[in-house]
């Protein structure tokens, strides 16, 4: 190997060591984000129809997604559809669905948005102006969606969204339903 092309390695190395770890504290590695297993902040928020939410309240009670989009995530946009089936499908079974919509022009602008989706959300959505609840959860790259047990442990955490995600979304509630103690 040349020394140039030996140069050229060892640049490439480092340059994916100096991006890779950031990109890894910032997507949730390197131990600073939330995972599987790991207990779920409290929070409590108004819903966009001015209803106090409290997740406290459903520890023990409920299986809870929450989803943290905003109206210009194209994919945030796309996956909403898919989540209100699922909550249309397991509601009745222990499931609450929690909108988490993370712009900051406010609640007006996101309920016009809302009321000409093809679909309506029939699940509670709050505004997160400031990003409390999207901090707590490490929520900084949308879509993020998070399935969080009756026991109030994290399920599922998963970033993004691409058609087909929902089946595992779907299983990993169904999963999680079975577990609610009645």
């Amino acid at each position: 190997m040349t020394r140039r092309a030996l140069s050229l390695c060892l640049t490439a190395a480092l340059a994916i060591l100096v991006t890779v770890q950031p990109a890894a504290a910032f997507f949730g590695g390197g131990g600073g984000g939330m995972k599987e297993g790991d207990p779920a902040p409290d929070f409590s928020a108004q819903t966009i129809d001015a209803q106090p939410l409290n997740f406290a309240q459903l520890k023990g009670k409920k299986v809870v997604v929450l989803d943290f989009w905003s109206i210009y995530c194209a994919s945030c946009v796309e996956e909403i559809p898919r989540l209100v089936e699922i909550y249309n499908e397991f509601k009745d079974k222990g499931l609450v669905t929690i909108g988490v919509n993370l712009d900051s022009f406010g609640t007006q602008r996101v309920v016009k948005f809302m009321s000409g989706m093809p679909t309506k959300i029939t699940f509670p959505v709050i505004i997160d102006k400031d990003h409390k609840v999207a901090t707590a959860f490490n929520a900084m790259v949308l879509p993020t969606t998070l399935v969080i047990g009756a026991d109030g442990k994290i399920k599922f955490y998963h970033v993004g969204y691409k058609a087909g995600d929902e089946k595992l979304i779907r299983t990993v509630i169904a999963d999680a339903v079975k577990q609610i103690k009645k």
